[in-house]
């Protein structure tokens, strides 16, 4: 057959390469017809790998040496929340790219021996913010408000560590930092996820000079300079991105993390810390002061509690809608019996992903930062609002939501971290952190190889005479807010016992992850590993962007329904990185497992 085929190929090559013309055509439908073949057609469905178990304690987090910095302060005799900021400290170091303490985040605390917390350290805008700043039309791309020193709102990570180590840390700080010091003094080994991120970031790194001095290598050029060349260009380095096992040092972030460690984590809104990110901010066109970063406070506040299918739900409140949206879409998963016909079957699909487009809408239109602008969110965890909200979701038609307000975008513009905790004494932390964009907003606080946010961007502009279309009213743009985010930390319980503790990043998508995830669990019976592990699907009205190993039929099928679909590749970080631990009963031992999508890693003891 291949022969036959092989001369007929032959044939038609000398019948075109006669014709120029012709040939020219053939080439360009050639490359249209490849351009445009379904690529998920290629990779099919594997099982999953085995969870990690252990009898005494797990960490799971974004890089393996943050596991084992967090298993270390356990052998130690540390707590769930001491091997928490041990593995931030690292994640810091290891993980620049994605959290450190010139962001912010949500941590969900669980002692054994006490009611849950949240702790809520998002980042705030500076107080003398002038939104008109973003909207000149000058700036129609709003480069002013997604990178440089302008993205940059006042960082929460710092405050944030400091209320868990006061409430409920047992180690000293020193001891938690101590693996993370190391680590950026004495270096560590760059993984393919940071390699990666320096090269597709590489415009960012090298456009700053402390940046490329940290992030990117020189190049050696292996041989002396003419002496008669420009002296003004012997003084420009060759940057490279690092390569995978290369070594990275960063003693400007080791001495900023011991003078943190001398001084405490609140230091890091005074001098000398605090003044090196106030002058970095100015320096590029901010507005931020130092009474920006005194007036900054983490709070301790309850989680937004819900329930599916018999188990106890507990995620984040405002200012994330990501608890109050995963509440809704597991709610309205039951009312319509959602998950009915079974796991990867198109009709499932198309059911959640009208629930969750309207639990997205919802929450949009009623969480903000509750600090500032006061709605009725808790109202979306009721079951009057979940019948109201089923209003026009049904098995036959293209997602009805009312208030469309997304857009299907496959980039993925950022990173984030989750990290989740389960020590010996039954003590759970379940924490999301981040920058926002990959390295943030490319900004550095001086020397103090601390990278800065770029949250700003996740607010929304008041609308101008250049862009007077109805925009988000709730989360615009104001001095002191915190934007809103899409963290959604969980802790999920059966008659009052920790079953399963999961997170993930991804922005817009970690909601459409996470019910995924506890579908998965609950519904379909599949352990941790393989639950995060199975494809998953992003909706935005008739778009759908899912990853390439679901199934071809089902792919068809939902053609058929009217979806437009965006396949990725087998394991894309567009969906996330998601990190979890499973609990007995739901397991037989502590299990737990790291996503594929990420460079993860669960370690026990």
């Amino acid at each position: 057959m291949f022969s036959a085929i092989k001369i007929h190929f032959k044939r038609i090559c000398v019948k075109f390469f006669n014709h120029p013309a012709a040939l020219v055509s053939l080439l360009i439908a050639v490359c249209l017809l490849v351009s445009c073949a379904p690529k998920w057609q290629t990779t099919p469905l594997e099982p999953a790998s085995a969870p990690v178990t252990s009898d005494n304690g797990m960490v799971v987090a974004a890089h393996p040496l943050a596991a084992e910095a967090g298993i270390a302060v356990l052998k130690d005799g540390g707590n769930a929340v001491d091997a928490a900021l041990a593995s931030l400290f690292m994640l810091n170091v290891v993980e620049p790219h994605a959290s450190g303490l010139g962001g912010g985040g949500f941590a969900l605390v669980r002692m054994a021996d006490q009611d849950a917390k949240v702790v809520v350290y998002r980042e705030r805008a500076p107080k003398e913010i002038d939104p008109s700043f973003y909207s000149d039309p000058l700036d129609s791309l709003q480069l002013r408000l997604h990178q440089g020193a302008t993205s940059v709102c006042v960082p929460g990570a710092a405050a944030g560590w400091a209320e868990m180590f006061d409430n409920w840390a047992t180690l000293p700080l020193e001891r938690l930092a101590r693996d993370a010091i190391d680590a950026a003094e004495n270096g560590f080994l760059v993984d393919p996820t940071l390699s990666g991120q320096m090269t597709n970031n590489f415009d960012k790194l090298s456009a700053d000079k402390l940046l490329a001095n940290t992030f990117l290598k020189t190049l050696d050029l292996g041989f002396e300079p003419d002496s008669s060349a420009d002296p003004d260009s012997l003084d420009q380095p060759v940057y490279l991105p690092y390569d995978v096992g290369d070594t990275l040092r960063q003693p400007e972030l080791a001495a900023t993390l011991r003078l943190i460690v001398q001084n405490g984590l609140r230091s890091f809104y005074r001098y000398p810390i605090g003044e090196a990110v106030v002058n970095a901010v100015n320096a590029g066109g901010g507005v931020m002061t130092l009474e920006d970063l005194e007036f900054y406070s983490a709070e301790i506040t309850d989680p937004v509690k819900g329930s599916y299918s018999g188990y106890d739900i507990l995620s984040i409140p405002p200012p994330s809608r990501g608890g109050v949206a995963l509440i809704e879409a597991l709610n309205l998963f039951e009312y319509t019996n959602a998950t009915q016909f079974g796991l990867g079957d198109p009709r499932s699909i198309h059911l959640t992903s009208q629930c969750l487009q309207q639990a997205y809408t919802d929450a949009r239109f009623m969480v903000s930062d509750p600090a500032v602008m006061k709605t009725n969110w808790r109202q979306m965890l009721t079951k009057e609002h979940t019948e109201n909200a089923a209003d026009g979701i049904s098995i036959d038609a293209i997602p009805r939501v009312r208030f469309p307000v997304q857009k299907a975008d496959k980039k993925d513009h950022g990173n984030t971290t989750h990290l989740v905790v389960v020590d010996k004494d039954g003590n759970i932390v379940s924490l999301t952190q981040s920058i926002n964009y990959f390295f943030g907003a490319g900004v550095m606080a001086g020397n103090t190889g601390l990278l800065l946010n770029n949250q700003m961007a996740d607010f929304t502009l008041p609308p101008t005479e250049e862009s007077p279309l109805p925009v988000d009213t709730l989360n615009y743009l104001t001095g002191r807010k915190r934007p809103r985010s899409n963290m959604t930390p969980l802790i999920m319980l059966k008659d009052g016992q920790p079953v399963l503790v999961v997170g993930t990043p991804g922005g817009s998508r970690i909601v459409a992850a996470m019910v995924q995830i506890v579908v998965n669990m609950v519904d379909y019976d599949l352990d941790i590993s393989a639950a995060i592990d199975y494809p998953r699907y992003f909706p935005v009205m008739e778009h759908l962007v899912l990853e390439n190993r679901i199934d071809i039929k089902t792919l068809k099928a939902l053609k058929k329904i009217g979806y437009e679909l965006h396949p990725t590749g087998p394991y894309s970080t567009y969906f996330g990185g998601a990190h979890g631990i499973t609990l007995p009963p739901l397991c037989d031992k502590i299990s737990g497992a790291a996503d594929k999508r990420r460079g993860g890693a669960a370690r026990g003891y």
